[in-house]
């Protein structure tokens, strides 16, 4: 490493090593150059450069090898001032699987170290700041006094991701020290289209420590990070530092840095932003090198590039046959004996029972959304035995559901455990998009260094109580009804679940907290406060099913990725109905009315986890009915539910009696809010049983 350290771990001071850190740039410099050349000779087809940002290895050597760091793609100073290492550079570029920031996988300038605390850089342009975020969060409730760096240019600091993350930081008070590099230009536009004014006022005004520096001048970035990092971890936080730098290449190697700016600015830049040429001066000024010194460093360091440069290139290339690695971790499942006691159970007790459950095993777990520390537990009431029982552990947020989901997922990168965001109404997810994608793609484009944990909860599908066949209109009307489901099933690295019942929402819930991949975990607001399901609304719960509302005390889990089948009958079944949520309800109601009406059986598969879902289970019930119906409260809008059925299709075709039938929402938003549109906007049992009827006559 480049500093000494001056005094215990923990207290952010640190002595600098002027004649080391100068080294550092200079080898940044040099592969910078080295880099460039190698691309244009056509050695592998992207670089993006990092000169004029030198100073950045200032900053790192100012913190503690403890801190973390938020780099983006400008920051090789700041990767080699870390970590030392010159080869995972030169791996990257030429995408090696011995490259240790994603083995080859991410493009270069991509920095990435679970050992190092370097966080998986993103192309999209501050994606990473709602993760940062998190990770503050993380570090100000253990009380660890560690600090996490965010950098980012001036195009970044006009993102909404970027807002986010001011706005976690300034509310809550983060360890979390943001920097801006500003070399005036975000790839071909110019500073003055990212924002209006004084950018470090504005963030003064938000109430947090903020200050200009000049990044071309190594020592005053050194300095002033290690006073700001003191002061973060004083509890003072946040920090902002507005770095004055300047841009010496074009923004990447895909564009041209003169067919957009000046020759005269160009070299205005070059004369004057050169912060590798400043630091030299600085240091023949004081009298620790000469030039002789300085032509002798950048030989030293172009060899030393060289000979790695040689070694990298005998080193493996990566397989194409991995292409499938490391998608997606689902958590092992091993059974355990159910030891509690069975009660009837709703299933917004169930989910207020499992997040108890997932505190007693982890004190470090919360729930944080809007309204979910108030006396109720939310307007669903999910959280109200965590707010009775376990205070603190059920926190209200922002209205903001990016930084909820960034908060969630940093945390649960920095803790290495399960922490849940809850948006208050799935249709309400739009604005963190970004985040859960990324953060679904963070164990696959590291191959498998990092895992992103996050648990997502959200109420989803239309308002009421138990099934439209039962109650008819909930009245959630438009921005409270989407299933929800397409939104996230398309999304590769993402587990999506979606319980049927009680007994599973409990089961699942906590078998979530155990996964290494981000998880949503869809709840159904008419499943919420939903009894059993009835053939008659009189009758008695339909037998196969009741059971499912009866949830044994304390912990259990069950398997993610797996569907439950229902047989609802007696005999050989006659058709495979496949649903989820809501529709499970609907299905099984259709299922036992067209027993009781002419006997048979049918199968009803509960998918539970709507991705990945469970082939295998469908495969078997399809191949002994040679029926089969998908039924979804989703619009047939290139749905999940149309995936289903036209995998169906794909691969049971010659073994079918009939073309499967897809059952549907009305392609229309949903849902109309008054009684009449909202109950015929949905599937019921009487279209379910129009399908099986229809079956027995062919």
């Amino acid at each position: 490493m480049t500093t000494n350290v001056a005094a215990a771990a923990g207290t952010g001071a640190r002595t600098m090593d002027p004649l080391s850190l100068y080294r550092t740039m200079v080898l940044a410099r040099t592969m910078n150059d080295v880099l460039k050349a190698r691309k244009t000779q056509g050695k592998f087809p992207f670089y993006i450069g990092c000169a004029g940002h030198e100073s950045m290895a200032a900053m790192v050597a100012a913190m503690e090898d403890d801190d973390w760091l938020s780099f983006y793609y400008r920051d090789l100073a700041g990767w080699l001032q870390r970590t030392g290492d010159i080869k995972g550079v030169l791996r990257a570029a030429y995408s090696r699987v011995t490259d240790p920031m994603c083995s080859g996988r991410n493009m270069p300038s991509h920095y990435s170290s679970r050992e190092h605390h370097i966080m998986p850089t993103f192309s999209e342009v501050s994606g990473l700041a709602p993760f940062a975020g998190g990770v503050g969060w993380a570090f100000k409730r253990d009380g660890s006094r560690r600090v996490v760096a965010f950098s980012t240019g001036d195009g970044g600091a006009a993102t909404n991701d970027f807002n986010v993350l001011l706005r976690q930081a300034t509310v809550h008070k983060l360890p979390v020290l943001i920097t801006v590099w500003n070399n005036h230009w975000a790839i071909m536009t110019e500073q003055q289209a990212q924002w209006a004014g004084d950018l470090t006022a504005q963030v003064r005004a938000m109430d947090a420590i903020a200050v200009d520096v000049d990044g071309v001048n190594p020592f005053e970035v050194y300095e002033t990070t290690r006073g700001l990092v003191q002061r973060l971890r004083n509890g003072e936080g946040p920090a902002f530092m507005h770095v004055h730098t300047g841009l010496l290449d074009a923004h990447s190697s895909s564009t041209d840095i003169r067919r957009y700016r000046t020759r005269e600015e160009i070299e205005e830049t070059t004369r004057t932003k050169d912060p590798v040429k400043r630091m030299s001066q600085m240091l023949i000024e004081r009298g620790l090198i000469n030039e002789a010194d300085v032509e002798r460093i950048r030989d030293e360091v172009k060899a030393e590039i060289d000979a790695a440069e040689e070694q990298v290139l005998a080193e493996p290339v990566v397989p194409a046959d991995r292409v499938t690695e490391k998608v997606i971790a689902i958590p092992p499942y091993a059974p355990e004996p159910v030891s509690g006691a069975k009660k009837p159970t709703l299933m917004i007790e169930a989910i207020n029972d499992a997040l108890v459950e997932i505190v007693k095993r982890d004190p470090g777990f919360f729930v944080f959304g809007q309204d979910v520390g108030s006396a109720t537990g939310g307007v669903f009431n999910a959280t109200a035995k965590l707010v009775k029982d376990y205070p603190g552990t059920a926190i209200s947020s922002a209205l903001n559901e990016q930084l909820i989901a960034g908060i969630a997922a940093g945390c649960s990168m920095a803790d290495d455990r399960a922490r849940c965001g809850e948006i208050q109404f799935v249709d309400y997810h739009q604005s963190a998009t970004q985040t859960i994608r990324l953060a679904a793609r963070i164990y696959y484009q590291s191959y498998g260094d990092w895992n992103c944990p996050m648990l997502l909860r959200m109420k989803a599908g239309s308002g009421g109580g138990g099934p439209i066949s039962d109650s008819g209109s909930g009245g959630g009307a438009f921005g409270h009804s989407s299933a929800g489901d397409p939104w996230f099933t398309t999304v590769p690295g993402l587990i999506t679940i979606c319980p049927a019942t009680p007994y599973d929402a409990k089961g699942l819930l906590i078998q979530a907290s155990r996964s290494q991949s981000p998880v949503v975990f869809l709840e159904r607001g008419r499943l919420y406060r939903a009894d059993a399901p009835r053939v008659h609304k009189d009758g008695a719960p339909i037998a196969a099913l009741a059971d499912l509302w009866n949830v044994p005390d304390g912990y259990y889990t069950e398997p993610i990725s797996k569907a439950r089948k229902i047989r609802i009958g007696s005999g050989a079944p006659m058709a495979t109905i496949v649903s989820w949520g809501m529709m499970l309800l609907e299905s099984a109601i259709a299922a036992a009315r067209f027993v009781e009406a002419g006997g048979g059986a049918v199968d009803v598969i509960d998918l539970r986890t709507l991705m990945p879902f469970d082939a295998e289970t469908i495969r078997q019930s399809v191949l002994e009915t040679n029926r089969a119906i998908v039924v979804t409260e989703e619009a047939d809008l290139t749905s999940f539910g149309r995936h289903i059925h036209s995998w169906i299709a794909q691969n049971f075709f010659w073994k079918l009696d009939n073309a499967p039938v897809y059952i549907s929402a009305i392609a229309a938003p949903a849902a109309p809010y008054n009684g009449p549109e909202e109950t015929a906007f949905y599937p019921t049992a009487d279209d379910v049983v129009k399908a099986l009827e229809q079956f027995a006559q062919e």
